[in-house]
């Protein structure tokens, strides 16, 4: 017998049992946020309601996600096959540097969406301190975040994926998560190079980068290149960097922010592992300790 799920007066079904096997009842998003507690709200926004919560899985082990819980005036409360949709496409997402799908709920005419909780919060929380969060821990965040892009610039789907509209997180293990959106009513493969070169770009300011950073990064590359880029760089954390990986990063962010159409995904990956094994080197030769194997950086 098809698997069948209700949506209010809609139904869908012959659901695949992949899909189906993901489906998580409501009463466990329930126990999960004890009860969609203020507590554990982490934003509350016009369409849904974002919560953070501990998830009981089938295997009895706990994981922590982040649910999305559509409110009544969502689109997703009128067109069950838009929600469903949108699970459809997500699910089949697969890269360790996307965040990952966990299931849905649509149980009692709720319309809700569960992901991995990347439990360090956004990149721009971490930016202002160059102390804790290193020049190499970023070249290594940012080499995450351009493998996931690429991933879904070559994807069958990507005329689903908004590629202007991606996030990046950082995991309990201070690896690159990259959140991205679907984009219904958009068939554009759009280049996420500039949106990438902007994050390229906060990276080195330490802090969100405005339309006039952009053009004043983008002026004094083009009359001094590198060299006079200190005034933008956080002192502390321009101490760290080697001369060379510092050049190949403001180079690639350059071109990203340029949309350089000669400068593909692949082009941008190699230069950011070059700059990262250069730093790498440098700290191990003076600072006489490993802080990761170069071979995590792997295609």
């Amino acid at each position: 017998m098809a698997a069948q799920l209700k949506f209010g007066r809609n139904t869908i079904s012959s659901l695949d049992a992949k899909l189906a096997s993901l489906r998580i009842p409501f009463e466990d998003i329930v126990t999960a946020t004890k009860y969609f507690a203020e507590e554990n709200l982490l934003k509350h926004g016009e369409g849904a309601d974002v919560y953070k919560g501990v998830l009981l899985l089938r295997s009895k082990v706990s994981i922590n996600v982040v649910i999305r819980k559509f409110g009544h005036f969502s689109e997703y409360r009128s067109d069950a096959r838009k929600f469903y949709d949108e699970i459809k496409i997500i699910s089949g997402v697969k890269h360790r540097n996307i965040v990952c799908f966990i299931g849905f709920c649509g149980d009692k005419d709720e319309r809700m969406i569960v992901m991995e909780h990347a439990t360090n919060g956004g990149l721009d929380l971490h930016l202002s301190d160059p102390t804790f969060f290193t020049w190499l821990q970023r070249l290594q965040i940012c080499f995450g975040v351009a493998l996931a892009l690429t991933y879904c610039y070559n994807d069958n789907n990507t005329r689903r994926y908004n590629m202007k509209g991606f996030k990046v997180l950082i995991d309990k293990d201070w690896e690159a998560k990259v959140q991205i959106s679907i984009a219904f009513n958009s068939y554009d493969k759009t280049n996420p190079m500039y949106a990438f070169g902007v994050t390229l770009l906060e990276v080195l300011y330490g802090r969100k980068a405005t339309a006039k950073d952009v053009d004043y990064y983008l002026t004094k590359m083009e009359k001094n290149h590198y060299e006079q880029l200190d005034d933008i760089i956080d002192p502390s954390l321009r101490q760290q960097m080697h001369p060379q990986s510092l050049l190949i990063f403001s180079d690639i962010a350059y071109y990203c922010l340029k949309e350089q159409p000669d400068k593909q995904h692949t082009y941008i990956l190699k230069r950011l592992k070059e700059a990262f094994e250069i730093q790498w080197k440098h700290e191990n030769l003076f600072l006489n300790y490993k802080i990761v194997a170069l071979n995590k950086l792997t295609f």
